[in-house]
């Protein structure tokens, strides 16, 4: 009977019990079914199955009772080599880069296997420069984790614009690993796939996850063994007083905190001069350790006392196991070498290009600044924070450009005359203008310019759209008085369309003063704050001959990647918005022009970021455009001034890497803000210089070796990367790639 069913007593199975392998005693006849009885081979315990005859197959035989050795020689080879690959990572110290496509720095190999790898509980605020790559070190991590049965469940959240880059070119292309990519289709497709999964890799945008409520709740009821969060500086939260404000992708992320084992946050940008800010992101890595500024602190300092006895030389190297943080972890970009000691990172240069408005510009300035400063003092009086909000921003794009301004104004004044419309209507009740007129805020909606500042692009534009038709007034007569004053600013702004607008001249002028034009293999990247200044700028551009791309917020990954390829093989100019700040890599280009200068000082070093990483071959100069006789050109020209001098004496570029904590006590959108709202112009310059006193050279170097001693930052142990490397080599699997 046993014979009739393929397998006789003594041999050996698999697909019995999930757990082990069975040694077969006995199979007989069940019914309609047969009973399969045997022994488990480890635990040596009796085993009873009844089993339908289609279920059979799935027994498979491993060996007979007699040992014949008439296997397959191909599948036991296989197999050997299976078992070596498990356990090479006992072995081989880089086991996760000798089975992976990169070539990791010194920098890379010394955070993954010196900081992150040894800690029992991961939860880690990894904080490199811009360039460094931050991506590999990731991928390394999570690379090493699997191999050791550390994780199986991943959680990747990016920024929208990178989600797709994540999946295919930082996980599957250098690392083999397959992720799945959570967007709306696909959650709506299959909204418990999170769950359904036991294991897997998870790529989901943060603003998808922070808007979505089903999506949040599904990743909530997840127990997620690593949770990765790329660009962490946008999860904001702001405290005034006792109040606290935190943004849905700060919620969300604190929701998923509580979930998961092992927590990583990636930024370049940690601290962007708040303390608050910088604190509630450390609380969602440690809730009970970071509970006041007074921690974070003291935190950093335990961390720097057993980095070096006081008064030692922060300058030299120290070894690695005496500076390791179980928090945090920044390097300079001026510190980082490759293996033979040498710079990673070509020179900086930064030159502040000033200009004056032509005499029709300026009475066109001067014109929407004065009704931008009357309208916002009313706005306060009635306490109505989206139409102050609204008007700055009409402010923003009045100095970025003719056409943006012009734009502007005719979407402020259609949005007026619905407004008039609405109004005027005999057949509406009052009640229901009224209705009609209020546009409720949204809880997330920013409440100032400090925060509309820290959103995206798309997000900003989305809140533009929502505010612009706020009015003051239910009188019809005093939205008709606003109206009218809109519509010749408007006529004044259109009047200026075919000019010759001095800030295109002055661009042009750079590009003659540079090597863009004369060098056929240089190329130029000019950032603008504005999709409406793209556009004009792109069209003058062209139509001077330049060939140009173009990456914007309304692109998706597949058109950003094509805009990044054409820059690389066709055009000259590429022409961004600050959607290129994230995830696109240009170091193929080495000179950056900021069209416009943004107020958040943290994006200037983000821009700098995308021409001036490692693969960079040659120095790289940015150009900053400032319109002096202008109220925020006056402010802006002192502050990068203030810069460009901390550069000259200091040497060097690094005040740029702690730009945030150099302008901590230089409110620059309070300034701006008082530059716009006061009726003289010389209170705000005289504030700035108030604020600038304290920027000099004495506090940039402080904050330098300030970072150095806290270990915000720590310097490279580039000999005890080598001994890894070394060890490596000695050790890892042949050939030198496994998949």
């Amino acid at each position: 009977m046993e014979e009739t069913f393929g397998f006789s007593s003594g041999d050996i199975v698999s697909g019995l019990e999930p757990s082990e392998l069975v040694e077969i005693q006995k199979i007989s006849p069940f019914g309609k079914k047969v009973l399969v009885e045997g022994i488990g081979v480890e635990s040596r315990r009796q085993i009873k199955r009844p089993l339908a005859l289609e279920d059979l197959p799935t027994i498979v035989k491993i060996r007979g009772k007699k040992r014949t050795f008439d296997g397959d020689p191909h599948a036991l080879l296989l197999g050997i080599e299976a078992e070596r690959i498990r356990i090479a990572h006992q072995f081989d110290p880089l086991f996760a880069v000798n089975s992976s496509i990169v070539d990791p720095l010194p920098h890379q190999v010394e955070a993954v296997y010196r900081y992150l790898l040894p800690l029992p509980r991961i939860r880690f605020l990894l904080a490199d420069d811009t360039g460094a790559g931050k991506t590999i070190m990731t991928g390394l991590l999570i690379k090493e984790l699997l191999f050791r049965g550390v994780i199986r469940k991943i959680l990747i959240i990016t920024p929208g614009g990178i989600t797709k880059q994540w999946k295919e070119e930082e996980l599957q292309e250098k690392f083999g690993l397959f992720a799945a990519l959570v967007n709306r289709a696909t959650f709506e497709a299959e909204p418990g796939q999170f769950s359904r999964q036991e294991e897997g890799i998870f790529v989901v945008s943060i603003d998808f996850l922070a808007r979505n409520e089903t999506c949040l709740k599904a990743a909530q009821e997840v127990q997620w063994d690593l949770v990765v969060v790329d660009e962490a500086h946008k999860l904001s939260a702001y405290e005034y007083g006792t109040k606290l404000e935190e943004s849905d992708r700060y919620k969300a992320v604190k929701a998923l905190a509580k979930k998961t084992d092992h927590l990583l946050f990636l930024t370049a940008t940690p601290h962007r001069g708040r303390k608050d800010t910088f604190r509630r992101l450390l609380l969602l890595l440690d809730e009970d350790l970071f509970q006041k500024d007074e921690y974070v602190s003291r935190q950093v300092r335990e961390q720097a006392s057993a980095f070096a006895a006081s008064g030692e030389d922060f300058e030299a190297e120290q070894p690695i196991r005496k500076a390791r943080n179980r928090f945090f972890l920044r390097r300079l970009k001026e510190e980082m070498v490759n293996w033979d000691n040498q710079p990673l990172f070509k020179e900086r240069h930064t030159r502040t290009v000033g200009y004056d408005l032509t005499p029709g510009e300026k009475a066109l300035y001067d014109e929407v600044t004065r009704y931008v400063r009357s309208k916002r003092k009313e706005a306060r009086a009635k306490k109505n924070v989206n139409v102050e909000l609204t008007l700055m921003v009409m402010q923003r794009r009045l100095t970025s450009s003719i056409y943006a301004i012009t734009k502007t104004l005719e979407n402020r004044l259609k949005a007026l005359n619905e407004v008039l419309r609405i109004l005027q209507d005999p057949a509406r009740t009052e009640a229901e203008k009224k209705r009609l007129l209020k546009i409720s805020p949204d809880p997330g909606d920013p409440q100032n310019i400090s925060e509309y500042e820290e959103l995206s692009e798309n997000e900003r534009e989305e809140i533009d759209q929502r505010i612009f038709r706020q009015v003051l007034t239910a009188d019809p007569a005093k939205v008709e008085e606003e109206r009218e004053e809109v519509e010749g600013l408007f006529r004044m702004a259109y009047a200026l369309r075919n000019h010759n607008e001095a800030k295109f001249m002055e661009l042009l002028a750079v590009l003659d003063s540079s090597d863009v034009i004369r060098a056929e293999d240089e190329k130029l990247l000019i950032f603008t704050e504005h999709r409406d200044t793209l556009e004009s700028l792109t069209k003058r551009l062209k139509d001077k001959g330049y060939t140009v791309a173009t990456i914007h917020g309304a692109m998706d990954v597949d058109a950003r990647k094509a805009a990044q390829r054409d820059f690389l093989q066709r055009a000259k100019v590429m022409v961004a918005t600050d959607a290129a700040g994230e995830g696109i890599n240009l170091q193929f280009c080495r000179y950056l022009i900021n069209w416009d200068i943004p107020w958040n000082p943290n994006r200037l070093e983000q821009r700098m970021g995308r021409i001036h990483r490692y693969g960079q071959k040659g120095d790289v100069w940015i150009y900053n455009l400032v319109a002096q006789n202008t109220r925020e050109g006056a402010v802006l020209n002192k502050v990068l001034a203030k810069l460009d001098i901390m550069r000259e004496q200091m040497g060097s570029d690094r005040i740029y890497d702690v730009i945030d904590e150099f302008l901590e006590d230089v409110p620059l959108l309070r300034l701006m803000e008082m530059a716009i709202d006061n009726e003289d112009s010389e209170g705000a310059e005289k504030a700035t210089d108030t604020a600038l006193t304290r920027a000099n050279r004495d506090r940039a170097e402080g904050l330098i070796l300030l970072q150095k001693k806290t270990s915000l930052t720590s310097g490279l142990d580039l000999h005890s990367a080598r001994e890894l490397r070394d060890a490596s080599d000695e050790r890892r699997l042949q050939p030198l790639f496994i998949q």
